[in-house]
């Protein structure tokens, strides 16, 4: 295939992520962040192009939607289009033996209302994030993660030991060609992280958009999670919840849907605060599961405790109730998504003080 058969943005847009790239270089470099451009590698079962919209069109049937782009026959979507409205551009993904296209496509303001309604809320939520249970609310919901690669560790060792084992001992200038065991063995390896970060990516996916439907603010920590890596005890743990992926996707949720999310001070003591009397305990340990305050006896789980601290922190900047109505329609959510939970009985003390606070 020569050139003139390749579609244009196969030479353009390399170097328009190139521009990109430089520029952003360049602006980090002013601020001490120094990171030089690295080129993509190339490697199997992985990749992405991008196509410009004057070379996609997508075709409509009653059932199946069909993508047709320069040079291919016509290729059946998995799924309709969701919205309707011009085609911008798309980027076409390959993972494994799996294509995924993303299109981006404007759309007037009808179509927006028709396919972004939600629910109206107006209850408040703090929000603590932890590794034994990933999301810890105000209103006494414990939420835990799937944790995809602590599960699947074992299968991840024994097929990259597999994978070794197949490897050719190159020296320079060697051009034997990769064998048929390896190759399967590395589109095995191949289909598990796709796995584990699917899980991963739906689990978040899930919870978040759970919490956008059925609260309209958020407090939350402004947790350094670069610096958290740096325990290593807990860098495997950590990097198994994605607690930046979470920040991520509940921040351009909330933004899309008008909601509002407030940041706690980085050092701001909310789980060495209690909830009941705001006496700080200065010798909280990690291990210390249930927080138990020497100044007035109350006792907590402890993240329960730090949501509760938080919601505090988000008081004044609305005014409406998490009701038990509410609770049950999240609960209900979170079932019908199978997200894993537990409920940590507040107490009449606490009870009482949510309701002075709300």
């Amino acid at each position: 295939m020569g050139i003139s058969e390749v579609t244009k943005y196969a030479t353009q847009q390399p170097f328009i992520h190139l521009n990109l790239a430089f520029n952003k270089f360049f602006r980090d470099l002013k601020k001490g962040l120094v990171s030089y451009p690295k080129f993509k590698k190339k490697r199997e079962f992985q990749g992405s192009f991008y196509i410009g919209g004057d070379q996609i069109k997508i075709i409509q049937t009653a059932n199946t939607d069909y993508l047709k782009i320069p040079n291919l026959p016509p290729i059946k979507l998995t799924e309709k289009l969701r919205f309707q409205g011009k085609i911008h551009n798309a980027t076409i993904t390959q993972k494994g033996d799996h294509f995924y296209v993303s299109i981006s496509c404007g759309i007037d303001e009808s179509e927006y209302k028709r396919t972004h309604k939600l629910q109206e809320s107006h209850n408040k939520l703090g929000i603590d994030i932890g590794i034994k249970s990933f999301v810890s609310l105000s209103n006494g919901l414990n939420i835990y993660a799937p944790k995809p690669l602590d599960k699947l560790t074992r299968k991840l060792v024994r097929i990259s030991r597999q994978l070794s084992k197949k490897i050719h001992p190159k020296t320079k200038g060697d051009k034997t060609k990769k064998s048929n065991n390896y190759l399967k063995h590395s589109k095995k390896l191949t289909h598990l992280h796709e796995k584990i970060a699917n899980i991963r990516l739906d689990f978040l996916h899930k919870l978040t958009s759970s919490l956008i439907r059925h609260s309209n603010s958020f407090c939350l920590e402004s947790l350094k999670v670069k610096n958290m890596f740096k325990n290593h005890r807990l860098a495997k743990s950590l990097s198994d919840v994605s607690m930046s992926v979470f920040n991520t996707l509940l921040e351009y949720k909330a933004k899309y849907s008008n909601k509002e999310i407030l940041r706690a001070d980085t050092y701001y003591p909310s789980s060495k605060t209690c909830s009941n009397c705001q006496k700080v305990k200065q010798d909280l340990k990690l291990k210390d599961r249930i927080y138990q305050c020497l100044e007035c006896g109350f006792e907590l789980d402890r993240d329960i405790n730090a949501a509760i601290n938080l919601l505090k922190h988000l008081v004044g900047r609305v005014t409406a109730e998490f009701t038990p109505m509410d609770l049950t329609a999240l609960l209900n959510d979170l079932s019908n998504n199978r997200l894993a939970t537990s409920k940590v009985e507040l107490g009449i003390q606490q009870k009482s003080q949510i309701e002075r606070i709300l």
